[in-house]
């Protein structure tokens, strides 16, 4: 979400602040040469968005990937750890009060984990999610080190970033990178689990009555209800009809536990009604069902992004008052992305009514038609993202 701009007077305060502590911590590094010597990094990670932590997670396989020897600490809380807590791209997470809710024992907390960072260098990153000027002040409360990345407040920083969302997210915290000195090439999202959460996917999913060769098509229909992005629940009745009439798909909804009641009235008679999971899962089983099926439809939310993350092919419905390049994978060819013509502020009541169920019929079936389910795609993507292998 974007921040809303500073007031005059607490622009004067934050430049009054960052003097003061300058003149006490000295001078930063600033040379490129000097900045690309950094291995010690600790990062905030205090999104509350589930797709926005998502998109942060290529800043850390690009970093090890440039630095094998960099030593990469996250301070996290709340769903920003559940999601990190299993990257092998990062060497320690640690979860944290969130500065949100309890700043002092936050900055406590920070202040610990860049004192037991190793000798040498420091420095702190903010990702986009994290702009807050909070999450600022915490940075630099943390102690000597240089402060690189997105923020609002870009007086209490070293080299502060501007977002620009025509370039995406996941461009935009890699030029954090970029910042320090680095060439780096684009990377897909990645989310990881262990093979507890792989087994209770699987479990979860034994329940499907399935034929050889059917297609397990995940349904995400419900969003958090923070943003203008619904789709009718009759669009999505014909769609998913469809596909099990004419390709043999299972449907698979998921979801919150709070989700519940509107995808069982969904379920009410389809030809195939599949299986609900709702609620049954964490977000690491999540991204392993995700895994172990064939294709997605989804609203534009959370989950899409965790089931781009771990490679599963994807149609997402798309609303036309956001800028699709922001969040979405445009130019990929495993998704395409259903988005109406821009609109600059959607009314109260906006449903995305202006992509027809047919366009998302048409994509699924091209979709799973260049990408067909087989039990050795799934096999691949649930051994990619179990814990301990790194390839890309």
């Amino acid at each position: 979400m974007p921040q809303p701009p500073l007031t005059s007077w607490k622009k004067a305060t934050l430049r009054a602040i960052a003097q003061a502590e300058r003149a006490l911590r000295g001078k930063a590094a600033s040379s490129p040469a000097d900045l690309r010597q950094i291995r010690n990094f600790l990062v905030l990670q205090y999104d509350t968005p589930l797709g926005s932590v998502v998109h942060a997670t290529p800043l850390f396989e690009a970093l090890k990937h440039l630095l094998p020897d960099a030593r990469v600490t996250v301070a996290a809380s709340g769903i920003a750890g559940s999601v990190l807590r299993q990257n092998p791209y990062i060497d320690r997470c640690v979860v944290t009060p969130n500065p949100s809710a309890n700043f002092c024992q936050a900055a406590k907390a920070v202040r610990e984990l860049l004192r037991d960072s190793p000798t040498g260098p420091r420095c702190i990153i903010t990702t986009i999610g994290n702009r807050r000027p909070r999450l600022a002040l915490l940075a630099m409360l943390a102690g000597k080190a240089v402060r690189v990345g997105h923020t609002a407040a870009p007086e209490l920083y070293d080299h502060p970033l501007i977002f620009v969302p025509q370039r995406g997210q996941i461009e935009g915290n890699l030029d954090i990178l970029r910042t320090l000195g680095h060439e780096i090439a684009f990377f897909e999202p990645r989310m990881f689990f262990n093979s507890e959460d792989s087994d209770h996917a699987s479990e979860l999913l034994g329940a499907i009555k399935e034929q050889s060769g059917s297609p397990r098509v995940v349904f995400v229909t419900q969003n958090s209800g923070g943003q203008l992005n619904q789709w009718s629940e009759e669009r999505f009745r014909q769609a998913i009809a469809h596909l099990s009439q004419t390709c043999n798909a299972t449907p698979v909804f998921v979801g919150t536990a709070a989700d519940v009641p509107a995808i069982e009235s969904l379920r009410q008679d389809l030809p195939n009604p599949g299986i609900s999971l709702a609620g049954m899962t964490s977000i690491a089983q999540l991204a392993a069902v995700l895994a172990q099926s064939d294709l997605i439809v989804s609203l534009d939310t959370g989950t899409f992004h965790v089931a781009r993350a771990v490679g599963l092919p994807g149609v997402v419905i798309a609303p036309a008052w956001q800028n699709p390049q922001e969040w979405l994978p445009l130019d990929e060819s495993h998704y395409r992305v259903l988005h109406g013509s821009t609109i600059p502020t959607p009314p109260s009541d906006y449903r995305m009514e202006e992509i027809h169920p047919k366009q998302v019929i048409a994509s699924s079936l091209e979709l799973l038609t260049e990408f067909p389910p087989s039990n050795e795609a799934r096999a691949a993507r649930l051994f990619r993202a179990l814990v301990g292998h790194k390839s890309r």
